[in-house]
């Protein structure tokens, strides 16, 4: 801490003293030495996806087109302050997005940075990753903001330096800021609960998809019934044309890249939702991590559930597992409160496991894995947040015309969500209460009378 009180007072000297803004930009060039032009860390969001067409507009996404169009959100990484105007009310509204690319991505030594290595014409994030004291992870050396654009300013004021911002239409900003060299990010975090009081400040938790496997194998999937009602999936990019039901994505939304990127994870999840009924809108919010695996950002995922919420899609499902954030779970209660039903896996590791989050913050539908027996998923996390069960252990699939059999509460979630979505069709807390209810006295009570934490109410079955 004491080097962040001689930061903030390095700060307030140099403001006293009106250095000028050459003065400001020598310092902040002096402190934030990285060898990298101050233009742009991430991907330009264009407008190009991998499923269909589509103009990129947000709005555009939720049309009558089935062919799954999107493209990237408007995210201002890194942006050029020159002009003292950094966000134009154009540049921020969801639904007057500007389609060119700007001077803001322009320099040859943007392609890297410490904590996640943003490529400007790559089609996914690359991470790297620390563990916190639960072994929670976080991408190194940056922090995520929600709260006005004057609380960026006063980050910016005391040396951090601004990544990225982007406006939720369910109130403020989320902005992604680097932190001032040798200060940890729990310092930062403090030094910040200090300078904007009004703000969440957390660090920029990291979240894996709570699969566990996944094998070719005969399996008798059903066709799609007649689909009605639509689920939200924020997980990894899907492959439309593999897809049990050709008009059965509505939307796909890249949040980690120029374009959606079509995975198994993303791909399984969406059809275990079609298989059950429902259209899907998806957003993509998965990059990899140095070690090549998949991981999501809370600052991504924030973005994909404030467009959910905007856009009012009643029923959304996370089927992701990572530590608690409190501005994650802020998100959620937005949603919560605003009559959304957020669904989510309850995670895979193991029955001695600490809880694991999304599916552990409050008003969110924790779901476990169960086989055809009613037998709980061995890798299955156990505890008081867990709310139902599905079938989540070798659930047949059908992609490409290729049966598949997968396993994890990563699937055992869309179950459940795929049946509250065609009951659920516009946000309604009412209506939520009401559908959360009836699958409490549905359930196939499997375990303890009344509610455990193997199960939860018991097992939702059709």
């Amino acid at each position: 801490m004491a080097r962040l009180a001689s930061l903030i007072g390095c700060a307030l000297v140099i403001s006293a003293l009106c250095l000028g803004s050459l003065g400001l930009a020598l310092s902040s060039d002096a402190a934030w030495a990285s060898g990298r032009d101050d233009a742009d860390d991430g991907p330009d969001f264009d407008d190009h996806d991998n499923s269909g067409s589509g103009s990129g507009d947000w709005d555009d996404d939720f049309d009558d087109d089935s062919s799954g169009p999107g493209g990237g959100a408007d995210w201002a990484d890194e942006p050029d302050d020159s002009d003292g105007d950094q966000y134009d009310d154009e540049d921020e509204d969801l639904h007057a997005r500007r389609g060119d690319d700007d001077d803001r991505h322009d320099g040859d030594d943007r392609s890297r940075e410490v904590g996640s290595v943003e490529r400007a014409n790559s089609e996914h994030v690359l991470y790297s990753v620390e563990y916190d004291d639960q072994w929670g992870e976080y991408v190194p050396d940056e922090v995520v903001l929600v709260g006005a654009a004057s609380d960026v300013d006063r980050a910016r004021g005391i040396g951090f330096r601004e990544l990225s911002r982007h406006r939720l239409e369910s109130g403020g900003i989320v902005a992604r800021l680097r932190i001032p060299r040798r200060v940890s990010v729990t310092e930062a975090a403090a030094a910040l609960a200090q300078a904007a009081p009004n703000a969440l400040v957390t660090p920029n938790s990291v979240y894996r998809s709570a699969a566990s496997e996944a094998s070719p194998a005969p399996a008798a999937a059903r066709p799609p019934s007649r689909l009605q009602g639509a689920l939200g999936i924020i997980d990894t990019g899907v492959d439309v044309s593999a897809l049990p039901a050709s008009n059965a994505v509505l939307s796909q939304r890249a949040f980690a890249g120029a374009r959606a990127i079509a995975r198994p994870h993303g791909s399984a999840v969406a059809a275990i939702a079609i298989q059950n009924g429902s259209h899907v809108h998806v957003a993509d919010v998965f990059g990899e991590s140095e070690d090549g695996a998949l991981a999501a950002s809370t600052e991504r995922i924030v973005a994909a559930l404030d467009w959910m919420i905007a856009n009012r899609v009643a029923v959304v499902n996370i089927s992701v597992q990572g530590p608690n954030n409190a501005i994650l779970g802020e998100m959620v209660r937005r949603a919560v409160d605003g009559g959304h039903i957020i669904v989510a896996a309850a995670g895979n590791g193991g029955p001695a496991a600490r809880p694991t989050f999304p599916g552990a913050f409050d008003g969110v539908l924790a779901i476990t894995a169960i086989d055809t027996q009613g037998r709980p998923y061995i890798r299955a996390n156990r505890g008081a947040y867990i709310d139902f069960a599905a079938l989540g252990v070798d659930v047949p699939v059908y992609l490409r015309d290729e049966a598949m059999r997968v396993t994890g509460t990563s699937f055992a979630a869309p179950i459940i969500a795929a049946h509250a979505a065609q009951d659920l069709q516009v946000p309604s807390r009412a209506q939520a209460a009401a559908i959360i209810a009836a699958l409490q006295r549905g359930a196939d009570d499997l375990g303890d009378p009344g509610h455990d934490h193997v199960f939860g109410w018991g097992a939702v079955r059709d």
